[in-house]
């Protein structure tokens, strides 16, 4: 079933070159950068300083701990290595493709901002952002699923022991 979804995914590619451009894009780092400085922003508002916080640190955490351990242990090779896709983007990291760490950093971002009115908006972007991984032919949706989990889960356990600090606190 991944590899039928993703092949139906990544046919997407190869077909008009501006669709092409606008997933190569996508898909790649810029996109990533531009969701995290978009927090990095949101953090300048006093109301929101905390999701921020929250956002930066579930994404480091559940990347650098999470993501590299599992990519250490489950050796599942990217698909531009065993398939015959079409690949828009090169990616010279090899036999890593479980879990997406892309995708682990767009979801605990977005998910700080639970209950937010950024919170969907941030979503959508996630899902796009995440969706680019397969059409450039470096991820399985498998590896997006996992990723996806990860940083959800990450980011809500970082919101739920903030909140309960902050209640022991008062």
């Amino acid at each position: 079933m991944d590899y039928q979804l993703f092949s139906t995914i990544n046919g997407w590619a190869g077909k008009w070159p501006w669709f092409d451009q606008a997933w190569t894009f996508i898909g790649g780092d810029y996109f990533l950068y531009a969701f995290v400085l978009s927090v990095v922003v949101l953090g300048f508002n006093k109301q929101l300083r905390n999701r921020a916080y929250i956002a930066v640190v579930s994404a480091l955490v559940s990347y650098s701990m999470i993501v590299q351990a599992l990519k250490h242990w489950i050796y599942r090779p990217r698909p531009f290595e065993t398939l015959v896709l079409n690949q828009l983007l090169i990616d010279n990291d090899r036999g890593n493709s479980f879990p997406s760490g892309h995708a682990t950093i767009y979801f605990a971002l977005a998910f700080a901002f639970w209950g937010t009115k950024y919170f969907w908006p941030f979503l959508i972007l996630a899902i796009i952002g995440s969706l680019g991984r397969v059409v450039v032919g470096v991820h399985y949706p498998l590896d997006i699923l996992a990723g996806a989990i990860i940083g959800s889960l990450a980011s809500l356990l970082l919101r739920h022991l903030h909140i309960k600090i902050t209640a022991t606190q008062q």
